[in-house]
């Protein structure tokens, strides 16, 4: 399903691969897999808002899992517009107005995860232009539908 040839994914791609240290499979449709929505490492809430909130609201299921990460994928272009991780952060691929918004309504676009020292986890940063300028971070802002419908749009096949 995922494109993994396409230039809108290819950041991503790389990324999510370099950061596969459970060695998940490249991609895997939701209903394969066990229990997702508690064991992809992300929190339930955020792939619940990611999966059946915003993207419940598309006109077809999007749902997908791309190595072990919940994400939206475009069904015809292979496009992700939306991924997962960790258990805060959501993203959205946005086309420019629509990001432009979403910045004015309070998105970000850098991540500050913390350090958990008594789970031996680092603090680290996500710095959302190192995968494309098009990304933003949801937070549950006023607007989040309508921007999760412009993502899927904007993923869709050049006509």
């Amino acid at each position: 399903m995922v494109d993994f040839n396409h230039p809108a994914n290819r950041t991503l791609v790389a990324n999510f691969q370099s950061r596969n240290e459970r060695g998940n499979p490249r991609e895997l449709d939701p209903a394969q897999a066990e229990n997702p929505y508690y064991a992809l490492g992300t929190h339930p809430e955020i792939v619940e808002r990611l999966w059946d909130e915003l993207g419940g609201a598309l006109p077809v299921a999007c749902r997908w899992i791309l190595f072990g990460r919940p994400v939206l994928v475009h069904p015809s272009s292979g496009v992700v517009f939306g991924f997962a991780g960790g258990t805060h952060t959501y993203a959205l691929r946005l086309p420019p107005p629509e990001r432009a918004d979403a910045v004015k309504a309070g998105a970000k676009t850098v991540h500050e995860y913390p350090a958990y020292p008594e789970l031996n986890v680092a603090a680290s940063r996500l710095d959302l232009a190192d995968l494309g300028p098009e990304w933003v971070f949801g937070g549950w802002l006023k607007g989040e539908d309508a921007w999760c419908r412009a993502a899927f749009e904007f993923a869709a096949p050049a006509e």
